[in-house]
Order: C-alpha cells, then sequence, then structure tokens
C-alpha cells in the first residue's frame, strides 16, 4: 500500500508525506512476500535429494532481496515482458542457477519490486542533483502505440549524466504554451531552479513560447533550440533536392534488385566477404528516415559524409554549444567543397538550403561557446562578429546579475583571452585538456571570463536523448504490453536512465575485462540497440511547417527580444564565418583545398608621420575604460 500511495496513486499524497514513504521504501521497511501468495511459494517443494533441501536453505533473506534486486533490474533495463518472469522455462532457469531463490510472481514484480527499486533511485538522483549547478531540462512529446500524448522531462548535468524527472500523460490537456511553461515550472521548481542554466528542445512553437516564458521569469535559464533536430531538417532539406533524389532512386533499383534476387544477393554477399567490405550488404531506403539515405548510398560507394557525423557528433551526451557550432563549420565547408562536375546546380542548391536553415537558428549562444572554446578562440571569425560575442556576453552577464563594473572587468578579460595574454596563455592541448579543467587552470581575481565559459561547456545542446527514451518507451510497449500505465512506465524509465547513467558502478561483474571505451561500447550495444530510429517521424513535419517563410518566421507571435532568435540572423553564414581560413581547416584538420586569392583592396593605413605620444594616450585612455584592445 505505501509503494502505491508513493508511486503509482491517481491522486499523490501530499509530497511530505510522499517523501516519507519513499524514505520507507528506499530503508527497506517493507516485506515483498508479503500477497497473497506468500502462502503458496512457501509450502515445500517436492524434492527428491536431501542436497536440494540443504541448498535451499542457504539462501539467506539478504540474498533473496539481492537476487530480487538484480532480477528487477535486468526485466526493466532489458526491455523484458514482465509475464516472461512467470514462465515455466524462466523458472527452471533460475531454479537451476540458485535452488533456493524464490521466483516473484508477476504482479509482485511489477508493483513491489520496481516500486522499492525506483524509490532507490529517486532518493539516490535526489541526493546527486542536490550537489550540481547549471543543468539543463529537456523536453518532448511522444505520441505511444497506445494513442496517449506522453511528455518526457529529462534533467541532464554539465557531466553526461542523465536522470528521467517525470513522465507525464497530457492526453486530456490542450499543449499550449502557457500549459507547457506552468508544467516546466512546476519541475524546475521542485528540483531548484537556480540549478537550471538552460531548457532544450524542440522548435515546435508551443514549445518555444513555453521556454521564453519560462525564461522571462527566470532570465538565468536560456531558451536553446535543439542542434540536431536542426540539423535533421537541413538534411532532409538536402536529401529533397531533385539531384540527390535521383540519386537515391537509382541506388534504390540496385538495392532492390539485390535484395529480391537470391542468386544475385549470394553473390554479392559471397564477394563482400571476399573483399572485407566494411559495413555489410546493402540497405534500404526509408524515406522517413533521413539517415537511411546515407546508409542506401553509402552502401554502394563507401564515402565518408558530413551531415551523417555532424548527427552522430552532437547525440553524443558530452557534446557542448560549441561541438555543434564546430560541426556547422565542417558542414558548410563540406557544402562549398561539393564537386559540381556531376550537377552545377547541386551545390548552389545546397548552399541556398544552408543559408535558408542558418537563419533560423540561434546561432549566438553557439557564437560565444565557440569562441570560449580555448582550442579555437576566434579563429576564423570574421571581424564584424566580435560586437556579437561581446553583446552576447554582457547580456548573459547582466542576467545572471552582473553590475557596470564587471561587466567592464569581464571585457577587458575576453580581449586578453583572445591576444592569448597571461592567465590565458597556455596551449589547449586535445586529448588531455577539457574546455572545463583547462578554465579551472586559468586563475586570477574576479575571474568573470571562467564564470561565464563555465556556463557556456555546461549547457547541453541537444534533446536527442527524449527521442532515445521514447525509443525506450516503444520498445516497452510493443504489441503484447500496451497496457502499462503512465506511473509504471515512469517508474521504469527513471530506473532505465539512473542505472545506465551510472552503470559503471552498478554492475559488479559484467564486462571487467574491458578497458574503459570498450565497457561503454558494450553498454551502448547492449542498452541501446534501436538509435536507427532517433527522431519521431512527425518531428520533420512538425518543425518544417513552423514557419513557411522569411516574414512569418521575423513576425511570429512566439518570438520575442528574449526569445531564441536574439540576434537578426538575416546574413548567411559567411558573414561571420570564413571557412577558407588555413589555421581554421588546421585546427579542424580539414584538408586545405580551396585557394584563397590575395586581396587587391587598398588598406588606408594612416599618415606616415604619426604622433606617437597620442597613440599612447588613446591607448591608456582604454586600458582605464576596460578595453584592452590597442587596434584601431
Amino acid at each position: 500500500m505505501i509503494a502505491h500511495l508513493a508511486l503509482q496513486c491517481p491522486k499523490p499524497p501530499p509530497p511530505e508525506v510522499r517523501a516519507l514513504y519513499l524514505e520507507i521504501l528506499n530503508n527497506g521497511s517493507f516485506d515483498d512476500n508479503d500477497d497473497d501468495n506468500s502462502s503458496k511459494r512457501s509450502k515445500p517443494y517436492k524434492q527428491s535429494k536431501i542436497t536440494n533441501h540443504v541448498e535451499r536453505l542457504t539462501v539467506t533473506d539478504d540474498k533473496q532481496r539481492r537476487c530480487s534486486k538484480a532480477l528487477t533490474k535486468f526485466f526493466v533495463i532489458c526491455g523484458v515482458p514482465l509475464w516472461i518472469v512467470e514462465n515455466p522455462f524462466f523458472i527452471d532457469y533460475s531454479k537451476e542457477l540458485c535452488p533456493g531463490f524464490q521466483v516473484p510472481k508477476r504482479t509482485i514484480l511489477s508493483t513491489t519490486m520496481i516500486n522499492v527499486e525506483t524509490a532507490t533511485v529517486i532518493a539516490e538522483m535526489k541526493k546527486k542533483l542536490s550537489n550540481e549547478t547549471n543543468l539543463t531540462l529537456g523536453l518532448d512529446g511522444w505520441t505511444s502505440p497506445a494513442g496517449q500524448s506522453l511528455y518526457i522531462f529529462l534533467i541532464m548535468t554539465s557531466d553526461g549524466k542523465e536522470y528521467i524527472h517525470s513522465l507525464k500523460n497530457f492526453s486530456k490537456n490542450s499543449h499550449t504554451g502557457e500549459f507547457l511553461k506552468n508544467e516546466i515550472i512546476k519541475v524546475i521548481e521542485e528540483v531548484g531552479a537556480e540549478k537550471f542554466c538552460s531548457i532544450v528542445s524542440d522548435h515546435a512553437s508551443n514549445v518555444v513560447l513555453a521556454k521564453n516564458l519560462v525564461s522571462t521569469k527566470y532570465p538565468h535559464i536560456f531558451p536553446i533550440r535543439c542542434i540536431a533536430h536542426h540539423i535533421n531538417l537541413l538534411s532532409s532539406d538536402i536529401i529533397k533536392l531533385n539531384w540527390a533524389t535521383n540519386i537515391i532512386t537509382c541506388c534504390k533499383k540496385i538495392v532492390t534488385f539485390f535484395k529480391q534476387s537470391h542468386a544475385g544477393g549470394a553473390i554479392l554477399q559471397q564477394e563482400i566477404v571476399k573483399n572485407m567490405i566494411k559495413g555489410g550488404g546493402l540497405k534500404k531506403y526509408v524515406i522517413t528516415r533521413w539517415t537511411t539515405a546515407y546508409d542506401c548510398t553509402d552502401s554502394i560507394i563507401r564515402c565518408k559524409n558530413a551531415l551523417k557525423q555532424a548527427i552522430i557528433n552532437l547525440e553524443h551526451k558530452s557534446t557542448t554549444l560549441a561541438d555543434c557550432f564546430i560541426n556547422l563549420v565542417i558542414m558548410a565547408t563540406a557544402i562549398k567543397e561539393l564537386s559540381q562536375t556531376s550537377n552545377q546546380n547541386f551545390s548552389k542548391e545546397c548552399q541556398n538550403v544552408f543559408d535558408k536553415r542558418w537563419k533560423e537558428f540561434n546561432f549566438d549562444y553557439y557564437l560565444l561557446a565557440y569562441f570560449l572554446h580555448p582550442k579555437y578562440r576566434d579563429t576564423g571569425l570574421q571581424i564584424n562578429t566580435s560586437r556579437i560575442i561581446c553583446e552576447k556576453a554582457l547580456s548573459i552577464w547582466k542576467l545572471l546579475g552582473g553590475r557596470e563594473k564587471s561587466a567592464n572587468e569581464l571585457i577587458a578579460q575576453i580581449s586578453n583571452y583572445s591576444l592569448k595574454s597571461k592567465p590565458y596563455d597556455f596551449e589547449f592541448v586535445t586529448g588531455i585538456h577539457t574546455v572545463k579543467n583547462w578554465w579551472l587552470m586559468c586563475k586570477q581575481q574576479n575571474n568573470h571570463i571562467q564564470k561565464l565559459a563555465l556556463l557556456m561547456a555546461s549547457i547541453v545542446p541537444s534533446n536527442a536523448s527524449c527521442e532515445r527514451y521514447f525509443s525506450i518507451l516503444g520498445w516497452y510497449m510493443n504489441k503484447r504490453r500496451t497496457s502499462l500505465n503512465c506511473s509504471l512506465l515512469q517508474n521504469m524509465l527513471q530506473m532505465h536512465a539512473y542505472y545506465v547513467s551510472n552503470i559503471s558502478n552498478e554492475i559488479k561483474h559484467a564486462y571487467k575485462e574491458l578497458s574503459d571505451e570498450g565497457f561503454e561500447d558494450a553498454v551502448t550495444k547492449t542498452t541501446f540497440p534501436f538509435d536507427d530510429e532517433i527522431f519521431d517521424k512527425n518531428d520533420d513535419e512538425l518543425e518544417n511547417n513552423q514557419f513557411e517563410n522569411d516574414d512569418e518566421l521575423e513576425n511570429n507571435q512566439f518570438e520575442n527580444d528574449e526569445g531564441e532568435n536574439q540576434i537578426s540572423n538575416s546574413q548567411n553564414f559567411d558573414s561571420f564565418f570564413n571557412v577558407t581560413d588555413i589555421e581554421l581547416r588546421r585546427v579542424l584538420e580539414i584538408e586545405v583545398t580551396v585557394e584563397i586569392p590575395l586581396s587587391t583592396e587598398y588598406t588606408d593605413s594612416g599618415e606616415q608621420d604619426f604622433n606617437i605620444e597620442s597613440i599612447i594616450n588613446k591607448s591608456l585612455e582604454r586600458r582605464e575604460s576596460g578595453i584592452n584592445n590597442i587596434t584601431e
């Protein structure tokens, strides 16, 4: 009854009562055998050997509890249908491993055991979040196989940990911006609004409005558009171009022939093995999954694709805003260098698509994060971007409560950082340094730029993890399990997220012989075996239909000065970034293939007989006002 009231009751008790119940469950003050069938399980089994009876008696209460805990984790994390626990072959298997273990009934597994484990997870989650700052809240909606409108609220830490706060059924509610705003505020206030620095979601108009309204109430919480969804839309637009569509059609014909021809398929498979072709055989193209277009063409030509790699990079849990901007640069470079020998218009069409999506992108946060990455700083940036960076830095600083004096100090520190002056003069070594530990080594009084840089590095720019957990829900709610209620699904999802995020501490026996990297790969393959459908098929349509043209984008009622598009983004990518910069290509390890013409423009260098004292006085005046830039 306590477990039901704390975790599954439609009318939950007051928060303080629920917290007490959760503590009771977490401390183990319950009896997981207290049910109608306990008397049946307590009856002695018919046994022909005394050794079996002795072995059964050696199972202590502690071991029974530990085995029950491990069994619960197995069923939830692996998505095994709960009715399997009553399958006679599973019971026999369990008895062969440990004859004394009392296999629970399905009703006990789905209620008491999962509730108790969830109470433990919630207690541990609260303990870990109590020490965290700069959290990101991700949210997204999903329609279940049962037709329910489910919304997930996911808390993400700066070091890649993920915790499911709640899974809510909004089937009876109108999903207005005001309604979603209230639900978001409930979540962040329960955890602590001061702990959050951003909210990330897709670009559906009601969600944009909700994020902006939350940001109005809590100015230190920034509304971030999911970069993975943005790149997904960009990729979809390129795939829809006529030349790309024709290529995919031809590839589909080749794939279809070998799929339908047994003899041809067998010969192809033999040649694949013989020539040790990586990636396996041909793959079909699915129109609602843009990545399968890549798989289809790649299965024939085995070439790298910047769009595919960008999605992979941006979905990673440790991805930062700077990483996102870097991938945009790499994509822009790849598009500019598309060969025009096959089709004269394709490169231009791709550039137009990139520019269109760029204008919809709230790039100012990402541009600042790129600048504050010590490996890149202002490499490749056009001169006019310095003002944008400073304006964005000061606007964030003001929202964080900074005053005029500290703002002037921040601008001076930004200038010194750009010039690689002390204490920002040591090199960033990839593979040894992270952005965070590099900045933590920069010590000085009133270290405002360090605080700003650590904040920007903590923001999670993608809510692809929400989509991944929806895939898990789809895994849970297969054709034979559509009756699972929202409370049980939330408990199972919270367990899955917590134990996978902290798996290195939870696993006691498996994969001990593997390295850290091998362990992570093995865990990913066994706990997320469904990444082919990472984006909901309706996401593209929802976001594509938000703004039919640029005028509607500019005049949309859901955007405001404090929203996601603070900087007027009417100019193309080239206005802010020089992708032909040799130093940039060296840093990004991009081969220099574009010739950079020498400038023939006349530059006014000023008078040759200049006044030295006047220049020095101007420099000293600027230094006193907090600006340390001595260039005219």
